[in-house]
């Protein structure tokens, strides 16, 4: 009698995410009709075919190779963070794999925003590494990259043209970032203290509850281990610095590929506009958002007008191809390189 309850519950969630790559499917096919229909009444496609033709392949192929390079910085950060003083505690590989998985899961199914755990499976599944700790480790990740999102905005604010509102986003996205990372260093180095103070609390929960907040409590807080390290956050903000110049740099490199008049300016607008439209869930590869994040800047500094639709598009969708087939190519071989399976995905998510 008791059995048939508790049965129920749990077959619900299951099939509910066997339908997600149905709705991802979907939603991609919805968004790729739609934008041919609309590109179709507003440019030519001989255009847009002339303008590929015309581009300068080598350019392509650097900016490829910079969004790679981009993506090993971003595994050496992380190893930094999961093994701030140990040379050779995390090997390198087992963090590379585990960061384009992340980026796979996270393109493929972008509602849910799993990346964060198949990367945490990933490092758990090659070297055992705790996966609790290991999601912590990108709260830092998440902060310093707005920190510095937000430090771009308001250095574009003397530079470019801006909607009014956009200085003000800056400051919103820098002060929030850094009030977080300041309490993940308060939490840092008082970590003895507000241990013993959460234990304190837990012991008023269930034996359970308290066993699983204990162990989850202790975890999470080890991941902070690399705020202790002095050579750790050095190596921590110089890469990030790092990597937010690389991102830059993609988009900056394909101007020359289309012959575009741009500057570097420019592409720190298109920069943080492509990444304040996609740090949300999107669509499945972001497809139709990266484009129009594009488009917009373009608009606001008054260059969609003076420049040729057809090779706007172009640089758009090769932009986006740039970053998004690493993240396909090296996603799937890093979820062979770690017999990673989308059942798995459910398992690691039920939790």
């Amino acid at each position: 009698m008791s059995t048939h309850p508790e049965s129920k519950p749990t077959a619900t969630p299951s099939r509910w995410r066997k339908f997600w790559p149905w709705i991802n499917g979907g939603l991609t096919a919805v968004l790729l009709i739609g934008g041919i229909w609309y590109l179709s009444r507003t440019i030519a496609f001989a255009d847009i075919g002339q303008a590929f033709l015309a581009a300068d392949g080598r350019f392509i192929l650097l900016a490829l190779l910079i969004f790679i390079l981009n993506g090993s910085v971003k595994a050496w950060r992380w190893r930094v963070l999961l093994a701030p003083d140990e040379e050779d505690g995390v090997p390198y590989t087992a963090v590379f794999w585990a960061i384009w998985l992340g980026q796979f899961v996270n393109t493929v199914l972008p509602f849910l925003r799993l990346g964060e755990i198949g990367r945490a499976y990933a490092i758990n599944q090659q070297i055992g590494y705790s996966k609790i700790q290991a999601v912590s480790t990108m709260l830092i990740e998440k902060s310093l990259e707005f920190i510095l999102l937000g430090l771009v905005l308001l250095l574009l604010v003397p530079l470019a043209i801006l909607p009014s509102n956009f200085d003000q986003l800056g400051i919103i996205l820098a002060l929030t970032a850094t009030i977080l990372l300041l309490g993940m260093g308060l939490v840092t180095y008082k970590t003895d203290q507000i241990a013993k103070r959460l234990q304190q609390l837990f012991k008023h929960f269930p034996t359970k509850a308290e066993s699983w907040f204990n162990h989850r409590l202790i975890s999470g807080l080890n991941g902070l281990s690399a705020l202790h390290s002095k050579r750790g956050i050095q190596a921590i903000v110089l890469s990030s610095l790092l990597i937010t110049f690389l991102d830059i740099f993609v988009p900056y490199v394909l101007f020359f590929a289309f012959s575009l008049p741009l500057d570097f300016v420019t592409a720190m607008l298109i920069n943080v506009a492509v990444a304040l439209v996609t740090t949300p869930p999107t669509a499945p590869g972001e497809l139709g958002v990266f484009e129009a994040a594009v488009f917009f800047v373009l608009a606001q500094v008054g260059q969609a007008e003076s420049l040729a639709t057809a090779v706007i598009v172009s640089y758009a969708v090769v932009f986006h191809l740039c970053t998004l087939l690493p993240k396909i190519a090296l996603g799937s071989l890093a979820a062979a390189q770690t017999k990673w399976s989308w059942q798995r995905l459910s398992a690691s998510s039920a939790p």
